[in-house]
């Protein structure tokens, strides 16, 4: 009775996590680069903004937006990499657990009528490139494609950047909403989880089931041979 219970408290736990799941905890800081005030059609070069730093290359900063050459895709503003020529930016973590993954997303897009050729970006995790340069040709406004990547953490302090790359002519790729979250389970991964736990705590009932029909089964085939 008690293990059924305890099934039965465990299943609803869990079912009750996967239907109700909270939203994904950013760890990063400023992912929307929203910590700089900037009126509507203004932007600023910065070498700086809160949670991200400028990590090297030929421009002396980036650039902040607040609808500019576009507008954001999360919240008011973006930032674009080649302000002056091209730029690496990036945000140390100290606080992640060595080995576990993490989500990764972020939305980027092209510059308003701009050739992919000076459009690249490049995205790092410690110093590892994580794909093949993002760019396009810009269209009117901008126009943000969604990317993602599931990333393991190394011991200690770990390092997120993003380089522009192409001409460094002051004319880049524009990047916003970056997140890092804990992985969590697909929905289908979860279900096999719980089915499994089940089968975990009915089985011993099962084969009691089982064992008691076979001496049953026994007892009725003996008084049946018996004069």
């Amino acid at each position: 009775m008690h293990r059924t219970l305890s099934l039965v408290a465990l299943i609803t736990l869990l079912g009750t996590h996967s239907l109700g799941q909270a939203e994904p905890v950013n760890l990063l800081v400023n992912g929307s680069f929203e910590s700089t005030s900037l009126a509507n059609g203004r932007w600023t070069n910065t070498s700086a903004i809160t949670g991200w730093t400028r990590l090297g290359g030929t421009g002396g900063g980036f650039e902040v937006r607040n609808n500019v050459v576009g507008s954001a895709q999360d919240g008011r503003n973006f930032i674009e990499l080649d302000t002056n020529g091209n730029t690496s930016i990036g945000q140390y973590l100290d606080n992640l657990t060595a080995g576990a993954h993490y989500d990764l997303s972020f939305w980027y897009s092209p510059r308003e009528g701009q050739p992919a050729t000076t459009n690249g970006i490049q995205v790092f995790w410690n110093g590892l490139l994580l794909d093949d340069t993002i760019t396009g040709q810009g269209g009117r406004g901008n126009s943000w494609s969604f990317h993602q990547y599931q990333l393991v953490a190394a011991q200690g302090r770990n390092l997120l950047s993003f380089t522009s790359v192409g001409a460094s002519d002051g004319r880049g790729g524009s990047l916003d909403n970056v997140s890092l979250t804990n992985s969590v389970p697909e929905p289908g991964t979860l279900t096999l989880a719980l089915a499994a736990l089940a089968g975990a705590f009915l089985l011993p009932r099962r084969l009691r089931r089982q064992a008691e029909q076979r001496r049953a089964t026994a007892l009725a085939s003996t008084l049946a041979r018996q004069p």
